[in-house]
């Protein structure tokens, strides 16, 4: 048995998503797959007397489908959200709170204490957001990679797999500092353009690899929801040519 107060999507959530786009209940369930009987039983009321409860796994693949499209329902965590939280970023732009550091200051005895003042040079909320949270899941594949065991080959030298495997962490440890430097208003090897993101040119400096290499982290900072996907989903590389993008 569902219970209300759990469930991923209400029905009012999801007329609201859906007039948002400005779709019928026929072209939501054409465009999220999803079965035209059940958006409809379900918008009509969850909940009233004699009303459809859809299973669990309806709710949420609806509210999945919504947000891959770029909507955000009311307790959706915005970008960033759990750095912001924490007090370790916020709108200001400086990282750690100041009135966490400033101490008593009627008599009190003096205590040693640590400033840790870094000012965040991106002034669009979102973009920061997005640095925050592709830094925090880069940082949970390259400590997964890194806590693997070396392998060795049969006449020396690392396995094909501990190889991808170590280049894979590098690489991913490279786009955090890519990441972080863009936090503070640098872009390392300049600014990257689309035809190199997108592979519709051969990269003539190592720059241009660089950015073909972190690409879906620079689409996914802008915005592209797609790109985030993907980012997000990326699989280790079989092959070191694969995980520094020449494969």
């Amino acid at each position: 048995m569902l219970d209300i107060q759990e469930i991923p999507v209400t029905h009012e959530q999801a007329r609201s998503a859906r007039a948002y786009f400005g779709w019928s209940q026929t072209k939501a369930a054409e465009e999220s797959g999803l079965r035209i009987d059940k958006i409809k039983r379900f918008e009509a009321g969850f909940g009233k007397s004699g009303a459809y409860v859809p299973d669990f796994q309806f709710l949420h693949d609806l509210r999945a489908f919504y947000e891959s499209r770029g909507y955000h329902f009311d307790d959706t965590p915005t970008p960033g959200a759990k750095a912001k939280q924490s007090g370790l970023v916020f709108p200001g732009g400086v990282v750690g709170s100041t009135a966490d550091y400033q101490g008593e200051t009627a008599g009190a005895r003096p205590v040693k204490t640590s400033l840790h003042h870094m000012r965040i040079a991106l002034t669009n909320e979102d973009e920061m957001g997005h640095v925050l949270d592709l830094i925090e899941e880069n940082e949970g594949k390259a400590e997964e990679l890194l806590r693997a065991p070396v392998e060795t080959a049969f006449f020396g030298g690392l396995t094909d797999e501990s190889s991808s495997r170590h280049a894979e962490a590098i690489r991913v440890l490279s786009e955090n500092g890519v990441l972080f430097a863009r936090l503070f208003g640098r872009d390392i090897g300049g600014s990257h353009s689309m035809d190199a993101l997108k592979a519709n040119k051969k990269p003539d400096t190592h720059a241009e690899l660089l950015h073909r290499t972190h690409a879906d982290a620079h689409l996914a900072v802008a915005g592209d929801h797609d790109a985030k996907a993907r980012h997000k989903s990326q699989k280790p590389a079989e092959s070191v040519f694969q995980a520094i993008g020449l494969a």
